[in-house]
């Protein structure tokens, strides 16, 4: 009897166990739920916040290359941040500013100007947004931006890592000192330009990006945008375009509306540049056509508006690349009126500017006209791309009265012709009408000057950055990575024959596209896009680092490309890669061709086919 109050208390202790047990198991039930009730709300935050992120990163993408597409003078640039002065005011808020200097590279997303709703966080804050100067405006005006160009912004001490990068700046923060963070007591003011460090923390407000920081002081995610993201649509957009422009005007370089020994059928191309180094830099190829050299590199070098130098290989200057094949002259009369009575040829600037001098006297009936002319041969004109530069001084006329020695008058109109030669070179003849004695109320003779400057040789359009429809190419330098062909029979030296055929012979005929067995295109170009193999390497002479498999036509382990060219993989297997998996970036652009065929509505691999004839 005396036991049972012990087993009573036992039993009591035992209950409260029990129910101590019981409570620590409600609490570690309650204190998980909330946990994973709060896990999964960071989730969602995240998961929001990576949402619009990524809208936005495809919205700057899709912008950037319609417009690339469209008529942008410098195709491949992205939109500034939202103006500072917008902030705060809705009829402007989101509007990208004009220009973007840093620090005014790194502002709020301007969503507005991307055709987008108005993207908050999770914290319901506005994007931000961070872009490389040289891909915005005014930055990218001066830089080239084409399939080497790399980013400029560095992300976790990653120098050049991105070219723009959105950023959700979440909730305010008190950020404390430490870790390469400096500390501030964020705020949201409601007006006014917005201070960077009340949104973005540590390395973000000093535009050093980070993704995260020591200590627990930065909430900012970031997402960023980089040249691999940005460049597949840009080179798309660039195909386009060069079928659209570039094309129409390579085939308009040398034809029989401008040339006397072209046939009316068909143009002429240039020889190619063998294929070298493409650069930028010094030891790279200077572009200078070869003669018998129908592959390789667009003839990009530049006469005009250019100082020559190591870093410029490109850059001849006359009479680095463009001479007088022998000294102009001497002067004749076109006319059966007339005569040249006397004739003086001399040099006024040694290898750069003849002239000459000459008497003439007219006939019985002083009605007749009298022309006279002056021929001039310039050598390698075939080897770039060249055209007549006849304004100011390098072409012109003269006349006096023969008695007095009084001043030249200047005659006009100056007309001229131009024939190309086999070899490559041009033979230009100018001259004028010269003015009747007897109207003119001189003595018996007058007097004729004629002169000429090498000067009217001029670089064709295509080769201008200040072009207004061209310009763009040759200013963000997408010559580099664009290799050309060309045929023998569509070059100078077949001038007699020109017009390739559908023949299996080199000299004769035409070359294949997206593996016909038709052969009959005359030229065309293949936009080598960034590097699938060694995209660190470029730029460099490895041909087969530009440009893929059939493109490159290998023979062993030498790229060589022969007469077929492909706007995709269809005969990757010839060197034992699955044609379905081979990785491929090549956008064929067609210049030239004989007769009805398949070519591509737009040069983009995802473009449709039709048919269609050159016009």
């Amino acid at each position: 009897m005396a036991r049972r109050p012990a087993s009573r208390r036992a039993q009591r202790g035992v209950a409260l166990l029990g129910l101590l047990a019981v409570a620590v198991m409600v609490f570690a039930y309650v204190l998980t739920s909330r946990l994973n009730a709060a896990s999964r709300f960071v989730g969602i935050d995240r998961g929001h916040n990576a949402k619009v992120l990524a809208q936005a990163k495809q919205a700057l993408i899709g912008w950037m290359a319609m417009n690339a597409a469209g008529t942008d003078s410098n195709p491949g640039r992205l939109p500034c941040p939202e103006a500072p002065g917008y902030f705060g005011d809705p009829a402007q808020e989101g509007i990208a500013a004009g220009s973007c200097m840093p620090p005014n590279n790194v502002g709020r997303l301007p969503w507005r100007t991307l055709g987008l709703e108005k993207l908050v966080d999770a914290a319901g804050e506005p994007l931000w947004y961070a872009v490389s100067q040289g891909w915005s405006l005014p930055g990218a005006s001066t830089t080239p931006i084409n399939s080497d160009s790399i980013g400029q912004l560095s992300l976790d001490g990653v120098a050049n890592d991105a070219v723009a990068l959105v950023i959700a700046p979440g909730a305010v923060l008190s950020v404390q000192a430490g870790g390469g963070c400096t500390a501030w007591a964020q705020t949201r003011p409601v007006a006014g330009p917005p201070d960077l460090r009340n949104y973005l923390e540590c390395g973000n407000a000093a535009a050093s990006f980070v993704t995260s920081a020591a200590g627990q002081t930065l909430n900012d995610q970031v997402l960023r945008v980089g040249a691999a993201d940005l460049i597949p649509a840009l080179e798309a957009a660039i195909a386009d375009r060069m079928q659209r422009e570039i094309a129409p005007a390579l085939r308009g370089v040398y034809t029989s509306s401008i040339y006397a020994g072209i046939p009316a059928s068909t143009p002429l191309y240039p020889y190619a540049a063998p294929w070298a180094n493409p650069g930028p830099g010094s030891g790279t190829s200077d572009y200078r056509g070869v003669a018998s050299t129908y592959k390789g590199l667009l003839p990009f070098n530049q006469t005009q508006g250019c100082t020559a130098a190591a870093s410029n290989p490109r850059c001849l200057p006359h009479p680095a690349l463009i001479a007088y094949a022998s000294a102009p002259g001497p002067a004749t009369k076109t006319t059966s009126a007339g005569s040249i009575d006397s004739l003086t040829c001399l040099w006024e600037s040694t290898d750069d500017v003849r002239v000459c001098d000459g008497r003439y006297e007219e006939d019985a009936d002083p009605t007749q006209p009298i022309r006279v002319e002056l021929a001039a041969t310039f050598s390698n004109f075939a080897m770039g791309l060249r055209d007549f530069d006849t304004s100011g001084t390098h072409l012109e006329v003269f006349a006096r009265n023969d008695t007095g020695g009084g001043s030249w008058s200047p005659v006009t109109p100056v007309t001229y012709t131009a024939t190309m030669n086999s070899d490559g070179s041009v033979t230009l003849r100018f001259g004028a009408v010269l003015p009747n004695i007897n109207d003119m109320g001189w003595g018996n003779d007058g007097e004729f000057r004629l002169r000429i400057e090498r000067a009217v040789i001029g670089d064709h359009a295509l080769l201008d950055p200040n072009n207004a429809t061209l310009g763009w190419f040759v200013r963000n330098e997408w010559y580099r990575t664009t290799y050309y062909a060309t045929v023998r029979r569509n070059t100078a030296v077949a001038l007699s024959t020109l017009g390739c055929i559908d023949s299996s012979d080199t000299n004769e005929g035409c070359v294949r596209f997206n593996d016909s067995s038709t052969r009959n295109i005359r030229a065309l170009l293949v936009l080598a896009g960034r590097s699938l193999s060694n995209p660190a390497g470029r730029p460099n002479a490895v041909l087969a680092d530009y440009v893929e498999y059939q493109n490159c036509d290998w023979t062993g382990s030498v790229c060589n490309p022969q007469t077929l060219y492909e706007q995709r993989p269809m005969r990757a297997s010839k060197i034992g890669i699955s044609a379905l998996n081979a990785p491929w970036n090549d956008r064929v652009i067609l210049v030239d061709w004989r007769s009805s065929l398949i070519v591509p509505a737009q040069a983009v691999t995802t473009s449709p086919l039709r048919l269609a004839t050159r016009p």
